[in-house]
């Protein structure tokens, strides 16, 4: 929701304020912004904290973070996390599919992601990436580069994800000092497209200055471009109810849930050849049949309790817990349904269609012990960090994936089709964030014990440094290195052998950030990532070994915050450049240039005073589709996208009613622009919609 703008001011000098108390820092001058009328979007976070585990100013971090704010979320209008994700430039996902390996796991600078965290300290259990509602959350915080210093390397069963940084959803908290209700309805409608959505979120000090409640919501039920007209439409619900209790002065204790259902169609997209939809599919195939569905069940629970030990010590003790029941049934092409004289079409095309299905449980653990230090040794000003960890991840159940002949083929369920993992991780970590003159320093480490449900054991060393300097308030030297290292569990070396080697990732990153109006951020880095010791097939087998290696290297920049008191701007470019070391092969295996921009501007003059604009713009350049993340040829290849979309919002009182209630009308992909969002294998591609109208009206008292 646009926010109150008086609660906003007192929001954003309170926010500071308590930063720079905690920091031991004068108050920054961010400058003043009037705001009298409708509000503009707020694209810009005062502070971040899961890159650190304490509140930090982002421009001051030599690590970099990327903010996806509640303002920016809402106008995106995502259907889910997955659907959120693809706004930010660098960041793409193997396709809103069970059948990937990594549902709900992303791709950061050309390197694979960690889990997406809940508060940067909760993983998401399973397919949670894909499904959770972002009206949910407060932000989404992308830490970049590898993580293992703070959350450690990820212990999964599936792979070495984590060397290109973490997607952190932080959940809407309680507001002490405000009072408010919110609500929403928008309805989107196109060719073929139908979407409507209820929102809401209430907020309410109890017992005052004690006691606060918070409780989100969202009802959507919609039918997606591809989906037949007689099949049954998309439906999902989300309820996110938090409690802050300000037990004392020095004592907090907070407790989030969220609990989420959906049911969907299931779909597995087209296969693409050159560009274009492969015959007989077109854009808008579907070969699922009614009663393939995909129906997932998510909850998590979070609670803490924090209290300053004294003047210096702040104590924290956490525990969270997800978990993921879905169930699913796919049908897509295969990568043996493709045209003559395409590779593989003369030997498989008897197996024209990937079958798949599953029911399956997955849970996520974890309960830690943080203690922050604020002090002084002579000039230097510190904030330490020390946590200790423990983390579950287990998947129970059963699921099956085979190419077929037919449709309509049956499967018959064995016992390799079942499946029970679990893999622990016990951790600690130590970080320093200090402040002399004009220089940010941020130093720490963390070790890992993990331990899979196989029997084996694997240890992990993950370090970082990073500098700022700050010349003057408007301008910002950083750079960093950071290492990440985690067992290759999940992977098979021989009959029931466990890999037990570990993969290690290094990135080494300098860059620069300057204010050219206040409240105004633009960031620029630059980087690059060396990966080894990473999984890879053995030939003619079913078994690997640990030879894969790759570099990715790029540069980024970010535009953030207020123009002018009237206009707020979001804009973001991301550059990639990949190798396959092993494979001694440099290919554009994700877009090598992607470009998101936003901006939202309130006129103050002539007949549509008050009234706010938008305007957004997405591109994508051409890049290769891969088979198992292996090159194929250049006819593989996935075209430029450039989508287009515009908004206005116009406030009741023009019309004569209530300043609390705003009309909003949007037209996304203004230009009808056909194109691929994301992709699994070249074979299976998930087109982005095509136009669509929005109207929606937004309350708040």
């Amino acid at each position: 929701m646009k926010k109150n703008t008086a609660a906003s001011l007192v929001l954003c000098c309170a926010t500071a304020t308590f930063v720079c108390a905690q920091t031991n820092r004068p108050p920054a001058d961010l400058g003043t912004v009037l705001v009298e009328g409708t509000p503009i979007s707020k694209y810009r976070a005062e502070t971040v904290s899961t890159a650190t585990l304490t509140a930090a100013n982002p421009e001051e971090l030599p690590q970099t973070v990327d903010v996806l704010t509640e303002d920016f979320i809402e106008e995106m209008n995502p259907t889910d996390l997955h659907d959120m994700l693809r706004y930010q430039p660098g960041i793409y996902t193997g396709g809103k599919t069970m059948l990937d390996r990594t549902s709900g796991q992303y791709t950061i600078r050309g390197m694979s992601g960690s889990e997406a965290m809940l508060d940067g300290t909760l993983g998401l259990a399973g397919a949670m990436g894909i499904f959770m509602d972002p009206s949910a959350f407060e932000r989404i915080e992308i830490v970049k580069g590898p993580v293992g210093s703070t959350l450690g390397g990820v212990t999964s069963t599936l792979g070495p994800y984590g060397a290109g940084g973490s997607v952190n959803l932080m959940l809407k908290q309680p507001r002490p000092e405000q009072s408010f209700m919110e609500a929403s309805t928008r309805a989107t409608v196109g060719e073929d497209v139908q979407r409507y959505r209820v929102g809401f979120d209430v907020n309410e000090p109890v017992v005052e200055e004690k006691l606060t409640v918070r409780l989100p919501g969202s009802f959507e039920y919609g039918k997606p471009y591809w989906m037949p007209d007689s099949y049954r439409w998309r439906e999902s619900f989300l309820i996110a109810p938090s409690l802050l209790w300000n037990v004392r002065d020095d004592l907090r204790i907070g407790l989030s849930l969220t609990f989420q259902y959906t049911g969907q169609p299931g779909y597995q997209g087209i296969p693409v050849y050159k560009g274009k939809p492969l015959a007989p599919y077109d854009w808008a195939s579907d070969i699922a049949t009614s009663d393939m569905r995909d129906t997932y069940i998510g909850h998590t629970a979070q609670s803490y309790v924090e209290c300053d030990a004294d003047k210096v010590w702040t104590l924290r003790t956490g525990a969270g817990v997800a978990q993921a029941d879905v169930e699913f049934e796919h049908l897509g092409s295969s990568a043996f349904a493709n045209a003559d004289g395409v590779p593989y079409s003369k030997t498989y095309r008897k197996k024209p269609y990937d079958h798949s299905e599953g029911d399956m449980i997955y849970r996520r653990y974890n309960i830690y012990e943080r203690a922050v230090a604020r002090y002084e040794t002579g000039p230097l000003e510190h904030e330490t960090v020390f946590q200790g960890d423990f983390s579950r991840k287990g998947s129970n159940g059963r699921s099956y994936f085979e190419s077929v002949a037919y449709k309509d083929a049956v499967h018959h369920w064995v016992k390799n089709n079942h499946q029970d993992t679990q893999v622990d991780k016990y951790g600690a970590l130590a970080q320093d964030y200090l402040s002399w003159w004009k220089f940010r320093l941020l130093g720490g480490a963390r070790v890992d014990r993990h331990e899979s449900n196989l029997g084996n054991t694997g240890d992990s060393f993950s370090p970082r440094g990073g500098v700022s300097f700050l010349p003057t308030d408007w301008l910002v030297f950083f750079g960093n290195v950071s290492q990440t290292e985690s067992p290759n569990f999940g992977y098979l070396k021989g009959p029931n052998d466990e890999l037990t080697s570990s993969w290690e990732a290094t990135q080494y990153e300098t860059g620069f950030r300057v204010s050219p109006v206040e409240t105004l951020w633009l960031t620029t880095s630059f980087y690059k990532i060396e990966q080894n010791g990473t999984p890879t097939l053995i030939p003619d087998s079913t078994y690997y070994e640990t030879e894969g290696e790759s570099e990715s290297q790029g540069v980024e920049l970010s535009l953030s915050g207020n123009i002018s008191g009237n206009w707020s701007v979001y804009t973001a470019y991301a550059y990639n450049e990949y190798e396959d070391k092993a494979a001694s092969r440099t290919f554009d295996r994700y877009p090598p240039h992607s470009v998101t921009a936003s901006t939202s501007y309130r006129l103050t003059r002539g007949p549509f005073d008050d009234v706010v604009l938008g305007f957004g713009y997405r591109y994508r350049h051409k890049y290769y589709t891969t088979l198992r993340g292996s090159y194929i040829g250049e006819d593989y290849y996935i075209d430029d996208s450039h989508v287009f979309d515009c908004s206005a919002d116009v406030p009741l009182s023009k019309f004569g009613g209530t300043k609390n209630v705003i009309l909003s009308l949007a037209v996304k992909n203004i230009f009808d622009e056909r194109y691929i969002e994301s992709n699994r294998h070249y074979y299976q591609c998930f087109p982005g919609d095509s136009r669509t109208f929005e109207l929606a009206l937004q309350a708040k008292f």
